[in-house]
């Protein structure tokens, strides 16, 4: 016998009877059955539970099932749930504007037992397919979003979250600051031990940094040996602070002989500019200490 348990069906009906029979024909399904016999209560389950399928009928008192089938569709919680209407109504008009509603499907009242059980069974497994979709795009987008090397996000992922983050504040002001982060000497380890060992550095010093950090920051890797760790609610002058602590206990790390260092621009948001002049203003800074030899901080407000 197949377990189909994990499928929650609501039944809306104002007649007990009715209900009855719909349980009657697929309790042997094994579904995990749920009804009501008023749309407001029902309304409110259906917000409180996350239902596969809702069997909808359409004449009751109060709201009648068009209407409860519209405002399941208008609210984002439980629009992408489907609904089957049952209903004695067979006239043109109810039928169409059942669908207009929202509606996947329709039956008329009374029904055959084994066309409802077939046509449940038909939106489950389609209900159930789109989850295992959504599913495998979710993990898809995560592997698309991250810098394999380190597991951190990757700039793709990095300028989602900033677009995000300043766009926030234009709306709710508040202080973002912005660290741009380069490892010096990775090229000499590249030439001397290769590109493993290479990432491996890369790899250990993301950790570290990620390991000091608020949760709510962010730390990505946006090309080869440069790493950017995005600050809300936080000002240039604690960020310097970070910053600086994360240098020291770079500074503290070697990889053989050689002493590990990082060239860092830190720089605070300003309302109303753009993210990308945000971190060209930052990755500026970076760059023009790594010009001068690396193994320092640079921060302004411009």
């Amino acid at each position: 016998m197949i377990d189909n348990s994990e499928f929650k069906i609501l039944i809306i009906d104002d007649e007990i009877f009715n209900i009855e029979v719909i349980i009657g024909f697929l309790e042997e399904e094994n579904y995990n059955l749920f009804y009501s016999t008023h749309p407001r209560e029902a309304l409110q389950k259906i917000y409180e539970e996350n239902f596969d399928l809702i069997l909808l009928d359409i004449n009751m008192p109060d709201i009648n099932g068009i209407e409860v089938c519209r405002r399941i569709k208008n609210d984002d919680a439980s629009k992408n749930i489907p609904v089957i209407f049952l209903s004695a109504f067979s006239d043109t008009k109810t039928i169409t504007d059942s669908f207009e509603a929202g509606g996947v499907d329709y039956i008329t009242k009374p029904f055959n037992g084994l066309e409802l059980i077939a046509r449940v069974k038909t939106h489950i497994e389609l209900r159930k397919y789109i989850k295992e979709l959504q599913i495998k795009q979710e993990k898809l987008a995560q592997i698309v979003a991250t810098d394999t090397q380190t597991g951190l996000p990757n700039r793709l992922r990095f300028i989602s979250i900033i677009k995000k983050e300043t766009s926030k504040i234009k709306s709710d002001p508040s202080r973002l600051s912005l660290g741009y982060i380069k490892i010096d000497n990775l090229q000499k380890i590249n030439a001397l031990y290769g590109y493993k060992n290479g990432d491996k550095v890369i790899t250990k010093i993301a950790q570290i940094f990620k390991k000091n950090i608020k949760e709510n920051y962010t730390i990505a890797r946006i090309f080869g040996s440069e790493l950017v760790i995005l600050m809300p609610d936080t000002s240039l002058e604690a960020a310097g602070s970070l910053v600086k602590k994360l240098l020291n206990l770079v500074r503290k790390t070697k990889f053989v002989s050689i002493k590990m260092s990082c060239s860092i621009g830190v720089g605070e948001y300003n309302l109303n500019e753009e993210y990308e002049p945000f971190m060209h203003r930052v990755e500026k800074l970076m760059k023009d200490i790594d010009n001068d030899g690396g193994d320092m901080i640079s921060g302004i407000i411009a």
